[in-house]
């Protein structure tokens, strides 16, 4: 009995730390925009309108990992942290140290 509980308890503590980024985010007073599928896929369009996608992975709790997937070029890898604080995402990309803060869009729809 006391082997169950502990299991469940470190399932129900280890799920609540995982902030859900599903969804759509947008970058206030611009175009640019990131949305995060259900199935770890996800889209981004920057400011000049150019559309990426790919995958993404949660590594550890605030670490996240994208894959982006070009046509013509290979894939390439990013790697930096993530927080979300109620509708508000914050990305720090670890390549360059770029922070970036996004704004939840209720009008989505998840893969």
């Amino acid at each position: 009995m006391k082997k169950w509980f502990l299991l469940i308890f470190v399932f129900l503590v280890s799920c609540s730390h995982t902030p859900n980024i599903v969804g759509k985010w947008q970058e206030p007073g611009t175009i640019s925009s990131i949305e995060f599928g259900q199935d770890g896929t996800f889209t981004a369009i920057d400011n000049m309108g150019m559309v990426v996608s790919g995958s993404y992975t949660i590594l550890a709790k605030g670490k996240i990992r994208l894959l982006i997937r070009y046509q013509n070029f290979d894939d390439e890898i990013i790697i930096g942290n993530f927080a979300v604080q109620d509708d508000e995402l914050t990305l720090t990309l670890d390549d360059n140290k770029e922070v970036l803060t996004y704004k939840k869009i209720n009008n989505t729809i998840y893969k």
